[in-house]
């Protein structure tokens, strides 16, 4: 069982306020205006600048995909196939798993340029 305090050790910048919401699991608000759910020592979904992004932390377990999913946006899901860890999108179908994947409230796959461009959403 991971503490409060051994979980937020290693948090990314200044925690504004923490509060556990299931086993292992905390909501944390940081003082950058951005919310995550943190398993263990990974924010695993973080809420920020109109953005979601996930990360495992290489942590692909039934408990991180089942915590995931409970908070990304309906229409949106975690899943395993053979192995391989995959998103259903809004926009983009069904699209391989990786971390730091980024979706919008509305649960389409926001993707960058080389130059940090917002690419297009497809409808």
């Amino acid at each position: 069982m991971t503490t409060k305090v051994e979980s937020l050790k290693s948090v990314r910048c200044e925690v504004k306020s923490s509060k556990k919401i299931g086993n292992n699991t905390f909501e944390v608000l940081y003082t950058d205006g951005s919310r995550a759910i943190r398993l263990h020592k990974t924010d695993i979904v973080t809420f920020i600048d109109g953005l979601i992004i996930l990360d495992t932390n290489g942590w692909e377990t039934v408990t991180t995909k089942a915590r995931m999913n409970h908070y990304i946006p309906a229409g949106s899901h975690v899943y395993r196939s053979k192995n391989i860890w995959y998103v259903t999108t809004t926009n983009d179908g069904d699209i391989p798993y990786y971390d730091g994947i980024k979706l919008d409230y509305l649960g389409n796959h926001i993707t960058y340029d080389q130059h940090d461009n917002l690419v297009t959403v497809k409808d």
